[in-house]
Parts: structure tokens; sequence; C-alpha cells
């Protein structure tokens, strides 16, 4: 009877609570538009996908998080449950990686490091759909998802190998990155939280070379994916 009892008063509660949500979104315009900024700070892993040297794949590796940050205009289309989302923004990232280039011989019983630390700045544009879970001014939670692109050029990109004598080998980036991403906003008034997870969906790396070019050419591969953690604080109008 007491579990009864308790059901009903749940049913109930679920009820008013999605009765009330449906008057607040019911009082807010059909269409509407936001400009808005946020900056913020990300944490960004390195995840190695293809590691191979002189006919060898390499399997063992190691990544260091490290915190860049970014800035990013945006442009919101909303309508009473969902919107839509883009804009354009500067991103600042870094990160470390090691790969123990003794890791392909099953009989090698010490380890040979090689590190690798980059860092480079993008110009990206983001795609996202989200969806209001709740949607009561001035308070309103939200699910995001979508793409982002990110254009990389050249003279932004920078990379430092170590302990691959005789070489001193450097790489291109690949210029168009895309990433799958996923998040969380939270509003209050104007003022939002956001909290986001991006994984590029292809490699962040080009053609490695030798900068001294040396004879023959060196036989490395270390092609890699990121892992981007953000939190930011913005502002809509």
């Amino acid at each position: 009877m007491r579990a009864g009892r308790l059901t009903l008063m749940a049913l109930l509660l679920l009820s008013t609570a999605a009765s009330a949500q449906t008057q607040g979104r019911s009082s807010l315009p059909a269409f509407s538009t936001n400009w808005g900024v946020k900056v913020g700070f990300s944490a960004t892993a390195s995840y190695l996908t293809d590691g191979y040297m002189n006919g060898h794949t390499l399997t063992e590796y190691t990544q260091d998080t490290q915190v860049g940050n970014f800035a990013t205009f945006l442009l919101r289309l909303n309508s009473r449950t969902v919107f839509l989302q883009t804009g354009v923004g500067i991103n600042y990232n870094k990160s470390c990686f090691y790969v123990d280039m003794n890791s392909w011989d099953p009989e090698a019983t010490t380890r040979n490091d090689m590190s690798c630390v980059f860092k480079y700045e993008s110009l990206t544009v983001p795609f996202q759909a989200g969806y209001h879970i709740i949607n009561r001014p001035p308070y309103c939670m939200s699910a995001f998802a979508g793409a982002r692109f990110r254009y990389t050029p050249d003279k932004f990109y920078s990379v430092q190998y170590e302990k691959l004598d005789p070489y001193q080998v450097s790489e291109k980036p690949m210029e168009l990155i895309i990433g799958l991403s996923a998040g969380l906003s939270i509003k209050i008034g104007r003022t939002f939280l956001d909290f986001e997870y991006e994984a590029t969906v292809n490699t962040i790396t080009g053609p490695i070379y030798d900068i001294n070019d040396l004879q023959p050419a060196p036989d490395f591969r270390f092609d890699r994916r990121l892992g981007i953690m953000s939190f930011s604080y913005g502002i809509l109008f």
C-alpha cells in the first residue's frame, strides 16, 4: 500500500514538473537569435593511432595532457526546445607524448622513450545542435553535439622531437582537422558555462622530414588524434 502511494506521489510530481516546464516554454518566443562570446581553457591529450619506424610497428606510448586556451564568437538560432549554433574562434593547444622505440621488439628488455612536444594555433568553426533540457528564464540547461572544423596553417604549428638521433626531424600539420564534440551548457540570465569534450576524427599529422636533410631519409610515422576537454565562460546578447 505504501509503495503504491509513493509511486502515485512520484507520478504526480513528474506530471507537475512537466506541466510547469511546458507552461514555461510556451511563454517563450517560438524563434529567436543570439550572438555572444566565450573564453575558456582546454586540456589536450594526444593518442597515437599509428606508430611506425623503419618497417616496425610501435605499440607502446604514453601521453601528457597539457592546458591551452581559446576564445570564440557565437551565433545561436533558438526555438523553444532546440537550437543551432555556429561561430568562429581561435584556439591555442599543446600536448606531449612519449613512444617506446623498442616496443616493436618482443625480446627488448629496456625502454627507449622518444618524446614529442607540439603546439598549434587554429581557426575553428563549430556546427552544433542542442536541446534545452530546462528552459525557464532566467535558467536554462542544454545538451549539445556536433562537428568542429580546425584550420591550422603550417607557420602556426611547432613540434620538437627528442631522442631520434642521428636525425633531427620535424613534421607538417594536417591543415584541416575535423572533430566531433558533445557537451553541456548551463545558462543563468545572459551568462553561461560550457563543458565540452571533442575527439578529432582524422589524424592531425602530416609528413615527417629531417631538418638536416640526411640521407637516407628517416622512415618514421607517428599518426595521432586528439581528445580535448574544455571549460568556458560566456555571455549571450
